[in-house]
């Protein structure tokens, strides 16, 4: 009889092949003894977590992850994790929502699931859902962004039609956005802004395009940039709807307080 589906591993290998060779020799060349310590953590965390995928989207669950590897500066921690998936090791498009998953480390454990009823956890697919939550559509649970380890089932006919059709990578697409908006305030009310919207690759494009034209226009500009809109309200606005004709920079300016609007 095959045994329940737990979806966690007691332990993983420690492979020597090619790709690992590769991410651990950049990882340790670039932060030392502590990237190799943090990697080695996170797959560790990984394996106990059930899915094998971690969620970090709620500020407990990323200082839960910094002391489970170990790691007191968060900014290293995020530049550690850039360079994972740069390398491929994170998948890119899950990160970018604010879930670590690591194909490669699901491969290497896949045989602790072969007498298991359903396999090894595959990538799961998220969508966002109506209260904020992170839906995992490929099993069917709820990971609540306040506490994401707080499961609850999604019953089956929930999970059909539109909803799962359509997947949203809005949390990666906001993210595109807030790193191109110049005035970074309430991000929580731009991202219900932005979630609301809920736009496609293509209108993000436009909203970017028209972002990088307002950084230059001199409302933006003028008085170090106070009068740029904060970004909920911009987008309340369909703020990229607006027209820039060939507004410029103060002509006589030659202090360059302004240098910083324009080269972002």
């Amino acid at each position: 009889m095959a045994r329940p589906h737990k979806q966690t591993v007691e332990y993983f290998p420690h492979d020597t092949d090619a790709s690992e060779r590769k991410t651990l020799t950049i990882i340790q060349e670039k932060y030392g003894n502590d990237g190799f310590a943090f990697w080695f953590k996170l797959l560790q965390l990984l394996g106990k977590t059930p899915g094998h995928y971690y969620n970090f989207n709620d500020p407990a669950d990323w200082e839960f992850l910094l002391a489970k590897t170990h790691q007191k500066d968060t900014e290293n921690t995020k530049s550690i994790l850039d360079t994972l998936v740069v390398l491929n090791a994170i998948d890119r498009e899950l990160y970018n929502c604010g879930i670590i998953w690591c194909q490669n480390f699901v491969n290497r454990v896949a045989d602790a699931y072969n007498r298991t009823i359903n396999g090894a956890p595959m990538r799961p697919d998220f969508l966002v859902n109506a209260k904020g939550g992170v839906v995992n559509v490929s099993n069917g649970t709820i990971s609540d962004n306040n506490n994401h380890n707080n499961q609850t089932e999604i019953p089956q006919r929930k999970r059909k039609g539109k909803g799962k059709e359509k997947k949203l990578n809005t949390y990666a697409l906001f993210e595109a956005f807030w790193k191109s908006y110049p005035k970074k305030k309430s991000k929580g009310q731009a991202e219900k802004a932005f979630i609301k919207l809920s736009p496609d690759d293509k209108l993000l494009s436009v909203m970017l395009a028209t972002i990088e034209k307002a950084k230059k226009s001199t409302n933006w500009v003028k008085d170090g940039g106070q009068y740029i809109p904060y970004p909920a309200t911009w987008l309340n606005a369909k703020g990229w709807e607006d027209e820039y004709l060939e507004e410029e920079l103060p002509k006589n300016d030659t202090t360059g307080k302004y240098d910083h609007m324009v080269k972002r």
